[in-house]
């Protein structure tokens, strides 16, 4: 998995690519955190280029989410591939994090 993080008026993005498995799941924990720690308003999760999420990944979103809100900030979801956005609308981790179509509607959601 990489990670890639960037910074846009008080906004953390990170970008994923690849596998979010067993594997992953701490470093993508540890540059979440560290992302959420940094944020002034949210954190963006950009799921565009992942291929494939084990729970343990989703788990590793847990504690930023929580981490932003206790700040009076949000964590969010962007850009799912079709067969992940299915996965989060099943289980219901639709409910659970914000979930949005671009980076874009994230950050404009976070906004607001």
């Amino acid at each position: 998995m990489e990670i890639h993080h960037r910074s846009e008026n008080g906004i953390s993005v990170l970008a994923l690519s690849g596998r979010l498995n067993q594997a992953s799941a701490d470093t993508l924990h540890a540059a979440a955190m560290e992302a959420a720690e940094a944020a002034e308003k949210g954190l963006i999760v950009d799921m565009g280029g992942v291929e494939f999420v084990a729970s343990v990944g989703i788990r590793a979103l847990i504690r930023p989410s929580q981490s932003m809100a206790m700040k009076g900030g949000k964590l969010a979801i962007a850009n799912l591939n079709p067969q992940m956005s299915e996965f989060f609308g099943l289980t219901g981790l639709d409910q659970m994090f914000s979930v949005y179509e671009t980076v874009a509607d994230a950050a404009a959601g976070i906004r607001a």
